[in-house]
């Protein structure tokens, strides 16, 4: 672990991407496929429509009889029957035939367009209309939608709605999903009151512990609380290989600095963790630790709470969305124009959270006004970091900058 050198958070998160694995597979039903990552790319096996349809209700008709109509000169049909979504298409329309038709049902043989019922006059058995109708007018084509052997959901895809409405309607009941991420919780620190008990002396509240579980349930995964062990090396040891051996990852707290008591690392490496980042240039978020047993992540992050987030936004997000099996797990980076001051430059990469604003179609953000380490309320709404370059200097207002959303 000794002489492991400190490099900017980007270098970080692709170094540590390079030896990240992907999660094992599974069979998920349709009604729970929702959020989950595909594990396989998904084929449509048939067009949709698989039949040529009507966008409304109306009458159909042959094109070539409509020649010639209009207001002056109309064209009466009659009408042979009433085809409804489900029918099966009766006898195939001859001439001066219409039929009427509801949306969604069939185009009967030998139609081959719709006219709607506003702009038709009509009884029990005629219909009339006053203008042509070309070939194809108002009509769904078979397979406008989607044509068969069309990919559906690529490999590593989050299942949304619209993803998981188009597998339904190819009638697939099972769908090949990677695992759901169980991901371990762990606090330290001897100063460490579970939240509704008092507090003694200088005591403070786990914040932690629940606001990670919540992000992480916020990111899809299955999180879980491990414990909260004190400053000690050796029971700090054991609950990581406990963790380690019964979840798929784990995301420790606090004891991961420089000092005499921050003794997280050690227990990391006396867990069996191959260690392969000591810190990075970054702040806040630069006291960290990450590692793996075997193909698991361990990820140990500072117990401040918005330097612990920050670090986790930029590098072990990604990591464990990677982990997850989605395909497109670094963050989007926009430009973002400031519209605030932030007077602290930085040697290293300096991250700053706020919240989002449009202003004149442009992405922009103010910063919230406390930044620091330990600061929890910059993190209560923020949904937007930027990333302030190493020796930048103070950000001024109307400085553009890069950014991405959290």
């Amino acid at each position: 672990m000794k002489g492991l050198k400190k490099l900017f958070f980007r270098e970080t998160r692709d170094m540590l991407l390079a030896e990240t694995g992907v999660i094992d597979t599974e069979t998920a039903d349709i009604s729970g496929v929702f959020g989950r990552v595909i594990a396989g790319d998904v084929i449509a096996g048939m067009m949709i429509p698989h039949y040529d349809r009507s966008p409304f209700d109306g009458y159909a008709f042959r094109s070539s009889d409509t020649a010639g109509a209009s207001e002056d000169s109309p064209v009466n049909f009659r009408v042979i029957y009433e085809t409804r979504a489900g029918d099966v298409s009766g006898r195939a329309l001859g001439k001066g035939e219409a039929v009427k038709i509801l949306t969604g049902a069939p185009i009967p043989e030998g139609a081959d367009c719709v006219q709607m019922y506003e702009k038709t006059t009509f009884d029990e058995n005629t219909v009339t209309i006053t203008e042509p109708l070309e070939h194809n007018r108002n009509v769904i084509r078979a397979g406008e939608d989607v044509t068969a052997g069309t990919i559906l959901a690529e490999k590593g895809t989050v299942a949304d709605a619209g993803v998981v409405g188009m597998l339904a309607s190819q009638g697939y009941a099972e769908i090949p999903v990677y695992r759901k991420l169980r991901i371990a919780v762990m606090s330290t620190g001897n100063e460490l009151a579970e939240v509704g008990e008092p507090l003694q002396g200088s005591c403070i509240y786990n914040t932690n512990r629940h606001m990670f579980l919540a992000e992480l349930a916020r990111c899809g995964f299955d999180a879980g609380y491990a414990g909260t062990v004190g400053d000690d090396t050796g029971k700090t040891a054991a609950l990581i290989k406990a963790c380690m051996n019964e979840y798929d990852a784990l995301v420790i707290t606090g004891g991961v600095s420089a000092g005499d008591y921050d003794v997280v690392p050690d227990a990391m490496e006396k867990a069996g963790v191959d260690i392969l980042c000591r810190g990075v240039k970054m702040k806040p978020g630069m006291a960290c630790a990450y590692g793996f047993s075997g193909k698991k992540p361990c990820i140990a992050l500072s117990g401040n709470p918005a330097s612990a987030m920050t670090n986790f936004h930029c590098i072990a997000r990604p990591l464990l969305r990677k982990y997850a099996g989605e395909r497109n797990y670094l963050q989007e980076i926009i430009k973002v124009r400031m519209t605030g001051d932030f007077g602290k430059g930085a040697k290293g990469e300096r991250l700053l959270r706020g919240r989002m604003s449009i202003e004149d179609g442009v992405v922009c953000m103010r910063p919230s006004a406390c930044q620091g380490n330990a600061v929890i309320r910059s993190l209560a709404g923020a949904n937007l970091m930027v990333i302030v370059p190493a020796d930048h200097g103070p950000v001024r207002e109307g400085d553009v900058l890069e950014g991405f959303m959290i």
